[in-house]
């Protein structure tokens, strides 16, 4: 691995105990997400200051707020690195309300939808957005009626934020998902997640998808499986980079076995294909993909959408456990 590469383990493992140390409470992983905010910025966890910030949400929102969820370690890490947390606060509040009106629930992917917008600092055009962002998800649901949901917000609306039309958005995404699920066979709603990261991105869809295949082939070939669930969409994340797919997947099990052996990031607390993933993330970010690491809505989006989709299964298969033992 590189110099650079160790280093944003080392952060990223740090991060991890210092703000899960600090918010006990909170579910393991969303310190895991709350530490990638802080480390694509390069910057030490400022836990004092997170603490502060949630003061902030429950002054400012219902105990029932989707804004004091399980995953709002995000929001408050979000809010610490802003100038302003208390206008950081405001501004997502207000944009979230706009993007509610028209749906009948309310959950925290429309909160991470609202944060994009403001870390896109598109604020002054948040009318023109969310109506387009309304547009893309009526044709999501036309066209894909039983995988689209609200876990598809976050990336839709920085489709709706890109230059490209919404014909153009539907026509690529439907063409990436036609030859995704080629190969990812019985992994609809990864494919279509997938399907959203690559369509926000430059070139034709063949290249983008040749290239995922690419880099999934590399994987196998070095013997690590790479997740055909929850962890599909961040293969996305990887496409632009130069290196060979055997160089990039090489160095990213290397980076998977250093974090193993990091205090708090062992067997106990995560697998080694949700590591894996981690890796790949921080190795798209050490390398810059796109000009902006991971600072890239791509693979921001990448994260909360992996990291949301996570929760919900660790959710689902507590309550099933719950369920059987009555």
């Amino acid at each position: 691995m590189t110099e650079k590469m160790i280093a944003k383990c080392d952060l990223f493992a740090a991060n991890k105990n210092l703000i899960h140390k600090k918010f006990v409470w909170d579910y393991n992983l969303m310190s895991v997400l709350s530490s990638l905010v802080y480390t694509s910025e390069d910057k030490e966890a400022d836990v004092e200051k997170m603490k502060k910030c949630l003061s902030i949400i429950k002054k400012n929102s219902g105990v029932f707020s989707p804004f004091r969820s399980s995953e709002r370690l995000f929001l408050v890490s979000k809010m610490a690195l802003s100038e302003d947390p208390e206008k950081y606060f405001a501004d997502v509040k207000a944009l979230y309300d706009k993007i509610r009106k028209g749906h009948f629930s309310k959950d925290t992917f429309m909160v991470i939808a609202a944060v994009n917008i403001v870390d896109a600092g598109r604020i002054s055009e948040a009318g023109t957005i969310i109506t387009k962002f309304n547009d893309i998800m009526k044709r999501m649901k036309k066209e894909h009626p039983m995988l689209t949901a609200n876990t598809d917000m976050p990336m839709v609306v920085c489709l709706a934020m890109s230059d490209k039309s919404v014909d153009e958005i539907i026509d690529e995404m439907e063409a990436n998902y036609a030859a995704l699920k080629t190969v990812f066979k019985g992994h609809s709603d990864s494919v279509q997640g997938l399907a959203e990261v690559l369509t926000l991105q430059d070139g034709t869809s063949d290249e983008k998808c040749r290239k995922v295949f690419d880099i999934y082939n590399a994987f196998g070939a070095a013997h690590r499986k790479y997740s055909k669930e929850y962890g599909l969409a961040s293969l996305g994340a990887l496409i632009g980079s130069s290196k060979a797919p055997e160089d990039l997947v090489s160095e990213i099990c290397e980076a998977e076995r250093y974090l193993a052996g990091k205090k708090g990031m062992g067997a106990s607390i995560m697998g080694r294909s949700d590591r894996l993933m981690l890796a790949a993330l921080i190795a798209a970010d050490c390398e810059g993909i796109s000009g902006n690491g991971m600072k890239n809505p791509i693979i921001v989006e990448t994260i909360q959408t992996i990291i949301a989709m996570e929760v919900m299964m660790v959710v689902v298969a507590t309550s099933a456990a719950t369920s059987s033992s009555h």
